[in-house]
């Protein structure tokens, strides 16, 4: 295959082409395997002329010739099985819990309502550029499942599939158990084998206000490193108002469950941050933290100490308001002090009107960062793509448009009124408002397993 195009971008590098043609790529598809596309040149129109390969009667040509190439792109959070439920608004001033209550009333527990609503999440994320994602597996009926695995190992995306459970208080030991039996049915089916599949089987502790901390560590031991774990953090005001008083929506929440425990009472209303708060049962244990939007300045060093990734949502913080209670996110502070921050959609729900048919998209997310203070473009599309993928354990270089590379996929983006003016190739990309389109993909996913209904 061979892709004409203006010019290529990625996290490191850019190609313009030479006078008034392009830069080509060509690429050869592997039969089998992940990632299937080698890159086997790059460079100006006229320097690819004289590769062997570009001479074959065979070979695929595709044109795009106001257009930017940049890499399968990766959201390093969402939430594939709530795409059913559609944008719904908010108001931020109602807070979180009424939030939480609109989805427990929407989600679906199913295996065959789970397939789908995660299908057409990859759909929907396909059709944005995203080729890999770190998927929310939810708790099914409130017990840890597989079945969010099947549903996405059977797309054609990559990534980790985060199993989530629930584990505290009144319900701690029923939790746990759930995961002890999930993982060993994970085992059972070869999900921790080397090397990994496409998509990785991980664990997702919901929350520092849904996991007890010694269930945060059990966990851990269960899985003993053979996957990664991520969980939500530092997400919203009545986190912090829990964990510094033991008081507000969410204890009451908690007590409306049936959950809350005396010994509740000495886990929480401490004078600690959130990040804080999970210092010694999940920093060091859980490498993707999503959201973090209550981050204070001892925070920074913790998570940056303890090697620590975090999934930026931006128009999900500004779905909920985030902004009002913690200032701006400070994602550039953290990538300062050497967290690894990727970015995230979070789940349809918070995404605007047209989704369903514009898709789940991180160009978006890039688009809303580069418009509300003018972030970087490059710096974005290294935490859209390279960040991602380190945050997800996914080989760099699937998401690198280089000599020698095998990547995940290649992107192409209108450019609508050139590059011109003294910007990058990444910049015109993100100022460009066109949809992207995915050019180079692997589209046809090994048939889903028959694994059993109680998965």
């Amino acid at each position: 295959m061979r892709i004409d195009a203006l010019g290529v971008a990625d996290a490191a590098r850019e190609v313009r082409g030479e006078g008034q043609r392009g830069v080509s790529v060509l690429i050869e598809l592997a039969p089998h395997g992940w990632p299937r596309a080698r890159v086997i040149a790059v460079g100006s129109a006229a320097a690819v002329d004289g590769h062997e390969a570009a001479g074959l009667p065979s070979l695929v040509r595709l044109a795009r010739p106001g257009s930017v190439l940049i890499p399968g792109l990766v959201n390093a959070h969402t939430h594939l099985d709530l795409t059913h439920i559609g944008p719904r608004p908010h108001d931020p001033e109602a807070g979180f819990v009424p939030w939480i209550e609109m989805i427990r009333r929407h989600r679906l527990g199913t295996r065959e309502e789970i397939a789908a609503s995660v299908s057409l999440g990859a759909s929907l994320s396909l059709r944005a550029g995203v080729v890999a994602v770190g998927d929310i597996a939810g708790a099914v009926g409130g017990r840890a499942s597989l079945s969010g695995y099947e549903a996405l190992a059977a797309t054609a995306l990559a990534g980790v599939s985060f199993m989530e459970f629930f584990a505290l208080g009144a319900g701690e030991e029923r939790g746990l158990a759930g995961v002890r039996e999930a993982i060993g049915r994970a085992e059972a089916r070869g999900l921790f084998r080397q090397p990994p599949p496409r998509v990785r089987f991980g664990i997702q502790p919901h929350s520092p206000y849904s996991v007890g901390p010694a269930a945060f560590i059990a966990a851990a031991e269960m899985l003993a490193g053979r996957g990664p774990m991520c969980t939500h953090l530092a997400e919203s005001a009545e986190e912090r108002a829990l964990v510094e008083g033991a008081s507000g929506p969410l204890r009451r929440m908690l007590e409306g469950f049936g959950l809350w425990t005396d010994n509740l009472d000495r886990v929480f209303g401490r004078p600690v941050s959130p990040v804080e708060h999970v210092r010694d049962c999940a920093l060091g244990r859980v490498s993707l933290f999503a959201h973090v939007n209550d981050a204070r300045d001892a925070d920074l060093g913790l998570l940056a100490d303890a090697g620590a990734s975090v999934a930026y949502c931006p128009r999900a913080s500004a779905y909920f308001g985030a902004e009002r209670h913690f200032g701006a996110h400070r994602f550039r502070e953290m990538l300062q002090s050497g967290v690894n921050v990727a970015l995230g959609t979070d789940s349809i729900v918070n995404l605007p009107a047209d989704a369903p048919t514009s898709g789940m998209s991180i160009l978006d997310e890039m688009r809303f960062l580069h418009r509300y203070d003018g972030t970087d473009a490059r710096m974005l599309l290294e935490m859209g793509t390279l960040n991602g993928a380190r945050a997800l354990g996914l080989p760099e270089e699937a998401f690198e448009i280089c000599e020698g590379a095998t990547i995940a996929g290649v992107v192409c983006v209108p450019i609508e009124d050139g590059p011109g003016g003294g910007r990058s190739l990444a910049e015109a990309a993100i100022r460009s408002g066109a949809p992207p389109e995915l050019l180079v993909h692997d589209r046809s996913p090994p048939a889903a397993r028959g694994w059993d209904a109680s998965a």
